[in-house]
């Protein structure tokens, strides 16, 4: 992910990458990676119709990579523009195969590893090595660690509604705590700093985001994933409530993204964690530069947002962001396709 050459980072010109090796001519959306290490093909999995030809949705994995040599020879002219190299890989295993559309994937990841240490490698004569630590962020893509480190959420209508569902010890789909009989319910994500769970449902008529506090932080998700004792603690995200649908929540340390047709189509809002509560959300637009369309007229939708820090003996090193996401919009492969861009650090 990053030239470890004059700079330690990765800079982007600003700008909207199509995620050209995953996108076909149909439907490719909901997107999810956990953490990713430094240097490292990132593992994606996303739900696609292109496999049935338009029809059914099923979860399929994908690797990309983000490569870039920010300044060469001549710094003085900024970074260049990325190179972004992704494949398809077929089915995603680690989700069972349903009948009907399976879409919305998710990794929850238990907090067993505290930290991950690095050190990246030198492309020239460097005096000061730096090991580099990645705070509260489980390697669990790496062959070291436990694959029940990792429980995968997704939605599923095989039942008839959509509903949610986790992978079990044996591999299997078992019902979310949170469905009900005659609602919908997708796209869940955890909130690790609050240990607060959220997820979407139309059971009030129309989509909003719905909470689930978890007291004792307890991470061992498969416990408790399918306790129905627990639907009656189950609250509307009231601060967040207007007109519309408001969809696929997703949680990076004190900031929330979300997609929402409040202004007609599905665009992406930002809310931040500010004084002991959620702020009034933004619309993404208003934090990209002049020139950089991240919402358009047409639908922008599942946000994943990569947002983490990296740390030399305690002190902050490198801070890196990254938003994904699926858009409809023209010039693409056709139907929704995958996205990325650089996010800037005023967000």
């Amino acid at each position: 992910m990053l030239d470890y050459g004059l700079d330690n980072r990765l800079e982007m010109t600003p700008g909207i990458h199509s995620i050209e090796g995953l996108n076909t001519p149909y439907d490719d959306f909901n997107v999810a990676a956990p953490p990713p290490p430094l240097h490292y093909v990132m593992p994606l999995a996303f739900a696609s119709n292109a496999h049935q030809h338009g029809a059914e949705f099923d979860i399929v994995e994908g690797h990309l990579e983000i490569l870039q040599s920010p300044y060469h020879q001549r710094r003085d002219q900024g970074p260049g523009p990325p190179m972004i190299q992704a494949r398809r890989q077929g089915r995603f295993p680690s989700i069972p195969e349903l009948p009907g559309n399976q879409r919305g994937p998710t990794a929850l990841l238990t907090e067993r590893t505290a930290a991950v240490s690095y050190v990246p490698p030198r492309k020239h004569t460097d005096p000061h090595a730096i090991a580099l630590t990645q705070r509260s962020a489980p390697a669990v893509w790496m062959e070291e660690t436990n694959a029940q480190d990792v429980v995968w959420v997704f939605d599923s209508d095989h039942e008839g509604n959509r509903n949610l569902y986790f992978v079990d010890e044996k591999g299997e789909a078992r019902p979310f705590f949170g469905n009900t009989a005659k609602s919908d319910e997708a796209y869940l994500t955890y909130d690790y700093r609050r240990h607060q769970l959220y997820f979407s449902s139309n059971r009030s008529g129309r989509y909003r985001i719905y909470r689930f506090d978890n007291p004792d932080g307890n991470t061992d998700f498969r416990a408790w994933l399918g306790d129905k004792t627990l639907a009656g603690l189950i609250e509307p995200v009231d601060e967040w409530a207007e007109h519309g649908d408001t969809l696929a929540p997703h949680v990076a340390g004190d900031l929330l993204v979300f997609a929402s047709d409040r202004h007609g189509q599905f665009d992406l809002f930002v809310t931040r964690f500010r004084g002991g509560r959620w702020q009034s959300p933004r619309n993404l637009q208003q934090f990209l530069p002049e020139g950089v369309s991240l919402n358009t007229k047409a639908d922008e939708f599942r946000p994943l947002l990569l947002k983490r820090w990296f740390f030399d003996q305690g002190e902050l090193y490198y801070p890196w962001r990254l938003l994904l996401f699926s858009s409809n919009r023209p010039g693409g492969s056709g139907g929704y396709d995958l996205y990325l861009t650089a996010l800037p650090e005023t967000l």
